[in-house]
């Protein structure tokens, strides 16, 4: 295909940029109705619904997709109807509105579906309020709202059926952009001094982060569609292509020698240059191999990666030569170079998957773990307690809710509910996320301010603000899930040009916004700070009690996966992915106590620890890769391993101290041969960490039960 060509057609399958081009069309039509029937205001109020119906859309298959539109437009007609109805009363729709408010954040429980429903039913109430005012009878805003979120909904829906598995497509190319981005940053490894070795980590553990989430969101995507549709050819090539990069990330994290170790041992060889240079290879072909899945073109690895892995292993040879390597730095280099040579031919599998001949015969040998159904008294028992996030979210966000209202009734504020929809985004579950949220509202809301008052002064005319209007949505669509700022900023601009265009009038709305903002930050900020907040080093106990578990639960898989099978059986791939996000949670909870109020011995430990875990679930990873080559650790170290990091769990769990215990041996065996110097490598480098978590959970334990936590 010409550049050209390829240009577009990477554009239009960005999922992005299709989600907003989607919006786009849905408005441009309303709008364009609207102006040519000269019903602009009905038009735009057309508009606000479709993007609450957008925004509070979540991936289904098409029959699933229909019966959760339809549920959502009965919610938001519902709404919209209440809030018509008694927001002349305040007394009567202050209660009711937080009441509602807590029910609609509970229900996030139920799933992913349920809480963005919840979400855009909250979104479009708001709207309603802001809006009552211009309303020209009591079914205007309920019907037009409604019909509105209707109208995308159908275009959504049409274009699901014309490509029902075009998510699938979207999310495991992220999967391999993610796993790209991923070995990028693991080459500079081996071209960086060791003082910039803790920088790099932190870098490699968000990417890590990015990655589990990536994976963790296909494996959802792809089990609502396989159920009940198991023959579908194209579902098991996806599906192989899934289990494929789970794979290639087990090989990724893998570690076999200390980085810094071997920038010391090899002190800037050429074979260093070598191994960098294979990692960035094989990232960029995971980023070409997610391309060609999002634009549905077959893959081609191209001949670059064999030849400089046949390069790498003749360098390694003559470095060897020359500089007579130890056996112990020799073993893990070469079985470093045997990783690299699966994920090639990972690779080269990937291009047979590409290619236009499905294979059924994947769905018949993988399953994907789901999760057991939980019933409804059970689920609500978990939920309606002060230990559950949502419920603290909740109660939240309803409290803000109350004061934002109250704030505008003790002020007469007719138009001041813009605090209630500044305090719905900024409000979130953990502090930092708030205090995130926070900063890039107040910037977005500025830079949209200031930019609102000379656009509607530069274009005066309905047809200019109607185009501006379909623009700041579009760009908003295509920046809310990667630059906040920005696309609060486009909003920002969206909703006053919708105001103006309403008939509202420009004195009256850019300086009130501004006020309004900053009056929701603020109650948002002081709520999170106030009433029960999740502060992450509260859970810090818990999380490592998980990661200790699941790294205990993953070896114990390991050593009864069976080398000889071709594929990975479910048990194990649902261990592994437990490791793997009990090392993320872990890693995100670092991230967010960096930015609470916390001494520095607190940021200390969960450093040491985040960093210690990962480490940890790098040599189980490199255990893992290499079992089917006969690499096993003695079955009395698996045990006394297993013992140690669940008996620390169980210790954290209770909140009881952890007994004196005497360091895990090391294994002092003498033998020269590749497997057992790798195995002895592995062994006392497992042992080490594993020591030191457990002196690391004994801390812990101690700091989390003498210490006042606010």
């Amino acid at each position: 295909m010409p550049p050209a060509s390829q240009w577009l057609r990477r554009i239009f399958t960005d999922s992005h940029f299709f989600f907003a081009l989607k919006v786009l069309l849905a408005m441009a039509s309303l709008l364009l109705a609207g102006w040519w029937l000269e019903q602009v205001p009905a038009a735009v109020t057309l508009c606000l619904g479709a993007m609450a119906g957008a925004l509070s859309e979540t991936d289904q298959p098409p029959a699933r997709r229909l019966g959760q539109m339809l549920l959502g437009l009965v919610c938001f007609f519902v709404a919209i109807t209440g809030v018509t109805a008694l927001i002349d009363s305040p007394w009567l729709f202050g209660p009711v509105l937080v009441i509602t408010t807590f029910g609609l954040i509970l229900a996030g429980a139920w799933g992913q579906a349920a809480g963005k429903l919840g979400f855009g039913t909250l979104l479009v109430s708001i709207y309603a309020m802001q809006g009552h005012a211009d309303s020209p009878g009591f079914w205007y805003q309920p019907l037009l709202l409604t019909a509105g979120a209707a109208w995308y909904g159908l275009c959504s829906w049409l274009v699901l059926l014309a490509w029902p598995y075009k998510p699938v497509h979207e999310q495991l190319a992220q999967c391999y952009f993610a796993l790209s981005r991923y070995l990028l940053a693991k080459s500079r490894f081996f071209d960086s001094p060791e003082e910039l070795h803790r920088g790099l980590r932190h870098e490699l553990a968000q990417l890590n982060i990015q990655l589990v989430n990536s994976l963790e969101l296909s494996k959802q995507i792809l089990n609502r569609r396989l159920s009940g549709n198991t023959k579908d050819p194209e579902l098991a090539r996806l599906l192989e292509l899934h289990l494929l990069v789970q794979s290639m990330h087990e090989r990724a994290a893998s570690s076999h020698y200390s980085y810094r170790q071997l920038n010391h041992a090899l002190d800037k060889a050429e074979v260093l240059a070598g191994y960098q240079v294979l990692l960035e290879e094989l990232g960029e072909a995971c980023y070409r191999l997610g391309l060609a899945i999002l634009t549905h073109h077959p893959y081609r690895p191209g001949r670059r990666i064999a030849w400089e892995l046949s390069a790498l292993r003749d360098q390694l040879d003559y470095s060897h030569l020359r500089r007579h390597y130890s056996p112990e730095l020799m073993s893990p280099l070469r079985f470093l170079t045997r990783n690299m040579e699966h994920v090639h031919r990972a690779l080269l599998q990937a291009e047979r998957l590409t290619a236009d001949d499905g294979h059924q015969a994947a769905v018949s040998q993988a399953e994907l773990a789901r999760p057991a159904p939980q019933g409804v008294g059970e689920r609500l028992r978990a939920l309606l307690t002060p230990n559950a996030i949502l419920f603290r979210h909740g109660v939240r966000l309803s409290v803000c809710f109350a004061l934002g209202y109250g704030l505008i009734t003790a002020l007469e504020l007719e138009r001041g509910y813009w605090i209630l929809l500044t305090i719905l985004f900024v409000c979130q579950p953990s502090f930092s996320a708030t205090r995130q949220r926070l900063t890039e509202r107040t910037i977005g809301t500025l830079a949209g301010i200031a930019a609102g008052a000379p656009l509607l002064w530069l274009f005066p005319s309905v047809e200019s603000q109607l185009v501006i209007l379909l623009l700041c949505a579009f760009v908003f669509f295509t920046q809310v899930r990667v630059h906040y700022s920005w696309a609060v900023c486009f909003i920002t601009l969206f909703v006053l040009l919708a105001f103006n265009l309403h008939g509202a009038g420009q004195a009256p709305v850019l300086l009130p916004r501004l006020l309004d903002t900053l009056a929701g930050c603020a109650l948002a900020f002081v709520t999170v700070w106030c009433i029960w907040p999740d502060w992450q080093r509260r859970h810090l106990p818990r999380l490592l009690a998980d990661a200790m578990e699941a790294n205990a639960a993953y070896l114990n898989a390991i050593s009864h996966q069976d080398g000889l099978q071709d594929h990975e059986t479910l048990p194990y791939r649902i261990a592994r992915k437990r490791a793997h996000l009990a090392d993320n949670q872990l890693a995100q909870a670092w991230q967010n106590i960096r930015v609470e109020p916390v001494s520095t011995h607190w940021l200390n430990l969960c450093f040491e620890i985040a960093y210690r875990n990962h480490a940890l679930l790098s040599y189980l990873s490199a255990l893992g890769v290499h079992r089917r080559q006969g690499l096993t650790l003695p079955a009395s170290f698996v045990t006394g391993l297993n013992e140690r990091l669940c008996a620390a769990a169980d210790a954290l769990r209770r909140e009881q101290p952890l007994t004196e215990q005497p360091p895990l041996p090391a294994m002092t065996t003498d033998g020269e041969d590749e497997w057992q110097i790798l195995t002895r490598q592995l062994h006392n480098n497992m042992a080490l960490l594993v020591n030191d978590l457990y002196q690391l959970a004994g801390g812990v334990g101690r700091d989390a039960q003498g210490a006042q936590l606010g």
